[in-house]
């Protein structure tokens, strides 16, 4: 096939390029230039572009697939299907399981109704991310019908993920020492390796489907997921604290300390339903893979502690800890 990956340099992207490139498949990318990596992309042409001014350039050549990676406003996602309507045969947008209006419902469907967005026009992501990826979605299935394929990921994670909502944990567990995790109530959490997703959509795109797919990920236990971080690692030590504790000291949820959600209003989507996707092929690689890949990945970086995009920072984790410590005495 030829395949048109609007986006494919970072993350999502690139490992969809690759999988579609072992698959024998002819790979173009339309992107900015802003994040490629020189000599990382072998083999696949690139068109330097903004979707947002040069669609123009995309209308000259004609592909099989076009896959969506980066569509965030329903507008923009509009006039990117129109503009390859005439030269593609279908048309794949990765959405986000968080579309739903109600997301503390449990094992939710695609099915379900999905949040309304008040303003069209509306500019800014925030908390409106979820309205605008169900927006986006109906824009690309009016455009494409049933040529339209839509997958709703969960937290994708795995090697390349810089927004570290997962990658710290890995990483943290080979740094070693006492390493602050929430006690939690409920301790599942969901996560899908970005190889496994880019794996699934090649399949998909190869045997021509259509409509709407969860990909939430697997089921996990946040407490055994973290054992197996801090496997081989001696000096790791895992210290579990309340969360009524880290809520009274006002520590963030899910980006502060990745994957933990104390309130009902979420809970949902970590019991999202995906056995659509799975009788469509959609299989999971072991844990203990996606986590020493990634944690070779983030080590790799080398990053300074205030360069982290998510997780606690140092200092703080140390100072809540004695803190937690000095309570537990009382």
């Amino acid at each position: 096939m030829k395949v048109l990956i609007i986006g494919g340099t970072r993350f999502l992207g690139k490992h969809l390029a690759g999988s579609f490139k072992r698959n024998s498949h002819e790979v173009t990318l339309f992107h900015r230039g802003k994040t490629a990596e020189k000599g990382s992309q072998e083999n696949i042409q690139e068109i330097i572009g903004d979707r947002d001014e040069d669609l123009s350039l995309l209308q000259k050549h004609s592909w099989d697939v076009v896959v969506d990676t980066c569509g965030y406003f329903p507008k923009q996602v509009r006039k990117t299907a129109e503009a390859l309507h005439k030269n593609a045969k279908s048309y794949i947008f990765v959405s986000s399981v968080s579309v739903y209006e109600d997301q503390s419902v449990r094992y939710l469907t695609e099915e379900a109704k999905t949040a309304d967005l008040a303003d069209p026009d509306i500019t800014e992501i925030g908390e409106n991310y979820g309205a605008l990826k169900a927006a986006c979605e109906q824009e690309v299935i009016k455009v494409f019908q049933n040529q339209a394929l839509v997958i709703r990921p969960g937290l994708i994670v795995g090697p390349n993920d810089y927004t570290d909502r997962f990658t710290y944990w890995p990483d943290r567990g080979v740094q070693g020492g006492e390493i602050l995790i929430p006690d939690m109530n409920d301790p599942t959490v969901r996560f899908i390796d970005v190889r496994d997703l880019a794996n699934w959509i090649v399949l998909m795109a190869e045997n021509e489907e259509s409509g709407t797919f969860q990909a939430v990920g697997g089921r996990y236990n946040f407490n055994e997921f973290m054992k197996k971080c801090i496997t081989n690692h001696a000096n790791s030590r895992i210290i579990p604290v309340s969360e009524s504790f880290l809520l009274k000291e006002k520590v963030g949820e899910w980006m502060e300390i990745p994957l933990w959600i104390a309130s009902d209003e979420y809970r949902g989507l970590d019991y999202a339903d995906d056995s659509k996707a799975i009788n469509k092929g959609l299989i999971f690689r072991p844990v203990e893979e996606t986590i020493q890949d990634t944690a070779e990945w983030s080590q790799a970086r080398n990053l300074k502690p205030d360069e982290w995009r998510a997780g606690l920072h140092p200092d703080k984790e140390k100072q809540l800890l004695q803190k937690w410590k000095d309570q537990v005495k009382e």
